[in-house]
C-alpha cells in the first residue's frame, strides 16, 4: 500500500520524464551530425572559449625527495560552453546528455588527458561538464634544511598548449583546490592551498600549489632521539678507565654508529649542494666529536702505558693541577671564618699548597684520570651547545 502510495505521489506531483533510446539516439544524431572538433565552440570564432578550472585533490600518494617528485591522485572539473551544442529540451524530452568527449570534444588532444574513455556532460544550453581522473606526477623543489620539521611548495600546473590566450582562456573556479574527498597522508599534511592564472606567456596556464608540511613524530623517535643518546654515550667513553680493556672499542663503536644514522639520513633526502639539512651539519659535528675521542682514548692508552721514569711535561702536570684544584673545590673543608677576604686567602693557599705537592710527585696515571676528567666536561659542554643549536635552528625555521 505504500509503495502505491509513493508512486501515485510521483505521478501527480513530480512528475515523470523519460526518454527512449531512439530519441536519444537522434538527438545526438542530431547534434553530432555536422560537429567539427576542429572549430572552436564559440559562433563569433573572434572571441576566445573560456575554461573554468578547479581541482579535487585526492590523496597525496607519496613526496620523493630524492628526486624531487610529487606523485598525487585527483581530477579536473572542467566547464565550458559550448554554443555548437545547444538544443530544444521541449521538442526532444531531454535537458542533459552524456556523451565520450572524444566525439563531443572541440580539440583532440584532450583524450591524451584523463583517457578517451571518460564521459562529458552536456545541457540543452551548452553548458560542458568534464571531470577527468589522473595519477599527477610533478616536479617539486624540495628544502630540507629544517628536516624533519620542513614545510614544501609544490605546484601541479596545467597548460593549453595548442591554443593561445585569445583562443582559449582559463579562468579561476571559485572552488580553487576542493579538500572534501581528500584523504589524510600519515606522512605530509596539507596546511593551505593557492590557484594563480598566469596570462602573461604566449599561451593560458593555470597553477594549483599545495603548501605542506611533513608530520616529524616517526622521525622524531627513530632518527633524532636516538641520535642524541648516541651523543650521551660518545662523552660516557671518558667516564671508563683507562685500564678497561673496551674503552677503545667502545668509542669505535659509537663513532660507526653515526656514520651508519648519517648514510640513513641521506638516503632520504635530495642529491643538492645547495641546500644542507640542519640535522645532518648536527652528525657531521657529532662524528667530529666521535674523531676526536678516538683521538684522545688512543693518546690516553699510550700514556698510561708509558714508562714511570719517563719525566712528565709541563702540560701534562698542568692538567693535573688544574684537575685537584676542581676536585678540591667540591670536597675541601675549610673552617669558617669571620674575614670573608680572609676566608678567600686560605682557600687559595690551601689549594696551592696541594698543587705543589701533587706537582712533586704525579704520576702517568694521574695524567689520563686528569684527562678522563677534563675531556668528558668540556665534551659535555660542547653536546649541550649542539643540541641548543639543533634545535633552536629548526623551530626558528619551521
Amino acid at each position: 500500500m505504500a509503495a502505491v502510495s509513493t508512486v501515485l505521489a510521483v505521478c501527480f506531483f513530480g512528475g515523470v520524464n523519460s526518454q527512449t533510446p531512439v530519441q536519444v539516439k537522434s538527438l545526438v544524431d542530431n547534434l553530432l551530425s555536422n560537429y567539427d572538433k576542429r572549430i572552436r565552440p564559440v559562433e563569433d570564432q573572434a572571441l576566445s572559449v573560456t575554461l573554468d578550472v578547479s581541482f579535487s585533490l585526492i590523496s597525496i600518494i607519496g613526496v620523493d625527495e630524492v628526486n624531487e617528485k610529487l606523485e598525487t591522485s585527483g581530477h579536473l572539473t572542467i566547464l565550458w560552453i559550448d554554443s555548437l551544442l545547444r538544443w530544444d529540451p521541449a521538442s526532444n524530452n531531454e535537458r542533459h546528455l552524456e556523451t565520450r568527449h572524444s566525439a563531443g570534444k572541440w580539440y583532440q588532444k584532450s583524450e591524451e588527458f584523463g583517457g578517451s574513455f571518460y564521459n562529458v556532460e552536456v545541457d540543452n544550453f551548452g553548458f560542458v561538464f568534464w571531470k577527468p581522473f589522473e595519477v599527477f606526477e610533478t616536479q617539486c623543489s624540495i628544502d630540507n634544511t629544517y628536516f624533519p620539521y620542513d614545510r614544501e611548495v609544490c605546484e601541479i600546473v596545467f597548460v593549453v598548449w595548442s591554443y593561445t590566450i585569445a583562443e582559449v582562456e582559463i579562468s579561476r573556479s571559485a572552488n580553487g583546490i576542493n579538500l572534501n574527498e581528500y584523504k589524510e597522508s600519515g606522512v605530509w599534511e596539507i596546511t593551505r592551498t593557492d590557484v594563480k592564472i598566469s596570462k602573461e606567456s604566449f599561451e593560458s596556464k593555470v597553477t594549483f600549489s599545495i603548501h605542506i608540511k611533513r608530520k616529524p613524530f616517526y622521525y622524531v623517535f627513530n632518527i633524532i632521539i636516538p641520535i642524541l643518546f648516541l651523543g650521551m654515550l660518545t662523552i660516557l667513553v671518558f667516564a671508563l678507565p683507562v685500564d678497561a680493556g673496551e674503552k677503545m672499542s667502545y668509542a669505535m663503536t659509537v663513532f660507526l654508529s653515526f656514520a651508519v644514522f648519517l648514510t640513513i639520513i641521506n638516503t632520504l633526502l635530495p642529491v643538492s649542494s645547495e641546500k644542507t639539512p640542519v640535522l645532518s651539519i648536527y652528525l657531521l659535528m657529532q662524528m667530529t666529536m666521535g674523531f676526536l675521542v678516538l683521538f684522545i682514548t688512543a693518546l690516553q692508552i699510550r700514556l698510561h702505558h708509558r714508562d714511570t721514569s719517563v719525566p712528565i711535561s709541563k702540560p701534562f702536570r698542568f692538567m693535573v693541577r688544574l684537575m685537584h684544584y676542581f676536585h678540591c673545590r667540591k670536597s675541601c673543608k675549610i673552617s669558617p671564618a669571620k674575614n670573608k677576604d680572609g676566608e678567600e686567602r686560605d682557600n687559595f693557599d690551601s689549594v696551592g699548597e696541594t698543587s705543589q705537592e701533587e706537582e712533586n710527585r704525579p704520576e702517568w696515571k694521574d695524567v689520563t684520570s686528569a684527562i678522563d676528567f677534563l675531556a668528558f666536561w668540556s665534551f659535555f659542554l660542547l653536546y649541550l651547545c649542539l643540541v641548543v643549536y639543533l634545535f633552536a635552528t629548526i623551530i626558528r625555521g619551521s
